[in-house]
């Protein structure tokens, strides 16, 4: 029953990264991962409990510049997000997620950088079936809201799209995860798939939709110490500037290999770092991405 359970989850996770996947539309710098797995692991369903992260991720990719060919662009999010999760019972859980960010753009010997709040987003996770405390099947759906800041000025001028700390647009997500623990507790496996759609806003540039899909492996290492291995894939397309036009050197696939280590400080607090490393590519376009850098605290309360 548990192979069975197991098997057809994964199955459907992979699924999903076909014909959905190549009609995706997306944004240029894209997080990849699960962020209620970042933040709780697979104790998704832990009723009555509540968790606060605070997290402090690096993002970067280039691409050609489409003012001057000649010249690449380099694009470096810093950003930091503090998020929450509660359980209402041991059926639903919610997660709110407010983000602050600073990108820069470097093109030849000009740098520009703006800073401010992104998207907050709250996520509802609806637990469907359970076989065993770790065992289960959830969806999920969310919102993301239009109220990161996406009207900041350079030089008493709009500045570009890619600048804007926020997408200026309301958006939403929908997916399904599950998990299972293994080996007499020792380690637990997550999978999870969600497909993330994004408005246009009033400058009408629009960050299109994504396909996220995650497979994760935990298992404890020694003492107060996990490691976590997962893959983390997204399917991406172009981003609008305009209802007829596209970024070229925007969206494509790409497929990231993230270790990471838990770090048990004392009961209730937990130390995380990481790295994304993209280890497959298919993107559009003249462009490349990075490697990402993940940190982050998690205190239970």
């Amino acid at each position: 029953m548990r192979s069975r359970f197991l098997s057809t989850a994964v199955l459907a996770a992979l699924g999903l990264s076909g014909p959905w996947a190549r009609n995706a539309e997306a944004c240029s710098l894209c997080q990849c991962g699960d962020p209620t797995y970042t933040l709780v692991g697979s104790q998704v369903f832990v009723p009555g409990s509540f968790r606060l992260s605070l997290d402090a991720d690096r993002y970067e990719k280039d691409q050609v510049s489409m003012e001057d060919p000649s010249l690449r662009e380099d694009e470096v999010e810093n950003r930091v997000t503090l998020s929450g999760s509660y359980s209402a019972g041991s059926r639903v859980t919610l997660v709110g997620r407010v983000p602050f960010a600073r990108r820069t753009i470097t093109a030849g010997d000009e740098t520009e950088s703006l800073t401010g709040f992104s998207d907050p987003e709250v996520i509802a996770h609806m637990r469907l079936g359970s076989s065993g405390p770790n065992d289960w099947v959830s969806v999920s759906a969310g919102v993301r809201t239009a109220w990161g800041q996406n009207d900041r000025t350079l030089d008493g001028e709009r500045a570009e799209e890619h600048l804007q700390p926020g997408t200026g647009a309301w958006g939403g997500s929908a997916g399904f995860a599950f998990s299972r623990g293994l080996q007499e507790g020792k380690g637990s496996l997550f999978g999870s798939a969600a497909g993330r759609f994004n408005g246009r806003n009033e400058a009408n540039y629009k960050y299109g939709s994504v396909l996220l899909a995650n497979l994760a492996y935990e298992r404890r290492l020694v003492g107060r110490l996990n490691g976590v291995l997962e893959m983390n894939f997204r399917a991406a397309g172009k981003d609008e500037e305009a209802e007829s036009e596209q970024d070229p050197n925007t969206g494509g696939k790409v497929l990231y290999l993230t270790p990471r280590l838990l770090l048990r400080i004392t009961k209730d607090v937990w130390l995380r770092a990481g790295v994304q490393v993209p280890v497959w590519k298919d993107l559009y376009g003249d462009q490349d991405e990075k490697v990402n850098v993940l940190a982050g605290l998690t205190f239970k309360l």
